[in-house]
């Protein structure tokens, strides 16, 4: 069955829901913003005033009421912008099968957004290989955590001691979100923000496209997953592009991006054999790491990320995979072998003796010259 459009198609719709989420997790500035600036002005309120006790728990209690209720309003506003990526997602996959299906009788069922949602509030984010997360706490953890951050500096500058103006001086320094030093709290929260956002986006719209499968089962039957094409790509992600997942398989959720915190592949569909799309020669997009700069070309749309990768120098492999497996890549010159090598496809877990045999695979490719 031709995919190659469905490819392409998604390919470049993936760039451009991680810019949304780039964008949405940039939504966060003027919250931020709030929080320095009003902090800032309860300081200052209480300046030239004796430093109780009793009015150093005041300030710290103003101060964690201003972070906790801007954090919140800017997860509720994230909550919300995702919902609506997963809406669009759905609509974009009715109007995108129903133009490329060649059949007089197709007519995809488009998933409400209840649906969308449902499902992705109750199918949890992978976080790691065991280790998972449901959106809600994802959303949670991070104005409590930031929140509890944020009270801690405060707190340690009263325990510094000092006037208030010095204590002032102390917190606004780790506080602000411009300057120099990328390590203050609110720049911290910034980039943790902007990991959530994305990562949260690409949740929502895979799991539209699992809803969309759902409602479509007559024409569709599973999935086909994406790596983006560069060389940031995690080492997880590149061994299963291309991979295709039966909708009944039970790896499903297992290999159902984001697969990690910042995880930008997807899942594009597989249409049955029994109906056609148009054939048309079709690119998907790449952007390598070639000689230590960024080099956007098209690539094909039925290579996988190693065949692509075949095609760089040997030093821009290393760049990627590092010198020892690049060495190894290289010795077998077997693209999908390595990707099994490297990797288990299927999601399954690893017994101690497989992984030993896994081992000693790599060792005798790269002792075998």
């Amino acid at each position: 069955m031709p995919v190659d459009q469905l490819i392409t198609i998604f390919s470049q719709h993936t760039v451009y829901l991680q810019r949304v989420g780039a964008s949405l997790g940039n939504d966060v500035i003027p919250y931020l913003e709030k929080i320095e600036t009003e902090t800032n002005a309860v300081f200052a309120k209480y300046r030239g005033k004796g430093l109780t006790p009793l009015r150093a728990k005041k300030i710290q209690d103003e101060i964690n009421e201003i972070t906790r209720s801007n954090l919140q309003a800017y997860i509720k506003d994230l909550r919300k912008s995702n919902r609506a990526v997963g809406e669009n997602e759905a609509e974009f996959a009715t109007k995108t099968l129903n133009g490329i299906v060649k059949n007089d009788d197709f007519n995809s069922v488009t998933p409400s957004a209840a649906q969308v949602n449902a499902l992705a509030v109750a199918t949890p984010l992978k976080l790691s290989e065991n280790s998972f997360v449901t959106y809600n706490n994802m959303m949670s953890q991070y104005w409590q955590k930031w929140t509890r951050e944020t009270d801690a500096i405060v707190q340690q500058g009263f325990v510094e001691g000092g006037t208030i103006q010095e204590i002032q001086k102390r917190v606004m320094d780790s506080f602000q979100l411009e300057g120099k030093n990328s390590k203050t709290v609110l720049s911290r929260a910034r980039r943790s923000a902007r990991q959530v956002a994305i990562t949260g986006t690409n949740h929502y719209a895979n799991q539209a496209r699992i809803a969309f499968v759902d409602q479509n089962d007559e024409v569709l039957d599973g999935y086909r997953f994406l790596a983006v094409l560069d060389s940031r790509t995690s080492q997880q992600c590149r061994s299963l592009d291309q991979t295709v997942i039966p909708a009944d398989s039970p790896k499903l959720s297992r290999l159902t991006p984001p697969l990690h915190p910042n995880c930008r592949s997807a899942l594009v569909y597989e249409v049955k054999d029994e109906y056609s799309t148009t054939d048309k020669d079709t690119d998907r997009a790449s952007n390598f790491e070639v000689d230590g700069k960024s080099d956007p070309k098209p690539v094909s749309s039925t290579r996988t990320y190693y065949e692509n990768m075949k095609k760089l120098s040997a030093a821009d492999q290393d760049v990627i995979l590092g010198p020892t497996l690049g060495k190894a890549f290289r010795k077998l010159n077997d693209p999908e072998a390595f990707a099994k090598l490297t990797i288990d496809s299927l999601g399954n877990p690893l017994t101690i003796t497989e992984m030993k045999e896994r081992d000693n695979q790599l060792s005798r490719i790269l002792n075998n010259g």
